[in-house]
């Protein structure tokens, strides 16, 4: 079976909890953020197909100084049917594996789930899970009810789940950063058990889906400590990932 894949980068220490891994870069994405820096993957431009058992084979070769694999896009599941045969061939080979998912397809997600495929999720939250808003934010207004329903959907299935996962939001300024909106998000994944939240840091490196959005700074480090310690009233474990210090827990 083929996948569409943008690219595979050989090692990683930040993309995987307390594991260096291999980063597979799937393409096509439901999703048109403005902000979103892996433009390129969305539109499936400069994208390949390969073969499961070729990146397989790839992966066989990097299992001398790798413990896993980081799985993100685009949206991996999109392409559903490979992205479950690539994970199962990925457990047969002795690794773990880490999904990096927006969260639109609960079903697929909890199918992964009861197969006892997946060993880590990220789940993306771009916004306070309010339709309207949530529409803006993924540049598709009309799926903004069906995006907060399917996402709440996820929330529950990892809930119920016995494998570890994290919620992040990437912080970008003059959008999603005001106090209100991180204690929205915040209090809402309190109630899903959420263990982990991370606060990302907004960078344009290699430019934006909207170029409106490469003009925007970086997002200060110290308003990422201060949202991280408002956060920090619903969920114990909350980190920042910055350029300047990387992942540091508040």
């Amino acid at each position: 079976m083929d996948l569409l894949i943008g690219r595979i980068q050989e090692s990683s220490t930040v993309d995987y909890p307390g594991e260096f891994v291999s980063v597979i870069f799937f393409c096509q994405c439901m999703f048109r953020c403005p902000f979103c820096q892996n433009w390129s993957l969305v539109f499936a431009e400069d994208c390949m197909n390969i073969k499961v058992e070729d990146i397989i084979k790839k992966l066989e070769g990097y299992k001398k100084f790798i413990t896993g694999i980081c799985i993100t896009g685009g949206e991996p599941t999109v392409q559903f049917e490979g992205l479950m045969e690539l994970l199962k061939n990925i457990q047969r080979i002795g690794l773990l594996n880490k999904l990096d998912t927006n969260g639109f397809y609960p079903d697929r997600i909890k199918r992964l789930l009861d197969l006892k495929l997946l060993n880590y999720v990220a789940l993306d939250i771009k916004a306070p899970l309010v339709p309207d808003l949530y529409g803006e934010i993924i540049g598709k207004p009309d799926l903004g009810e069906e995006a907060v329903k399917n996402i709440i959907s996820t929330l529950r299935n990892l809930k119920k789940s016995a494998i570890p996962f994290e919620a992040r939001t990437t912080i970008i300024p003059n959008c999603n950063d005001s106090e209100q909106e991180v204690e929205q998000i915040a209090k809402k994944l309190k109630g899903f058990n959420v263990p982990r939240y991370i606060l990302q840091q907004f960078r344009t490196l290699g430019g934006t889906l909207n170029k409106d959005f490469s003009e925007i700074p970086m997002t200060p480090y110290d308003n990422l400590v201060h949202l991280a310690e408002i956060s920090k009233k619903y969920i114990s474990d909350v980190r920042i990932r910055t350029i300047e210090a990387g992942e540091e827990k508040i």
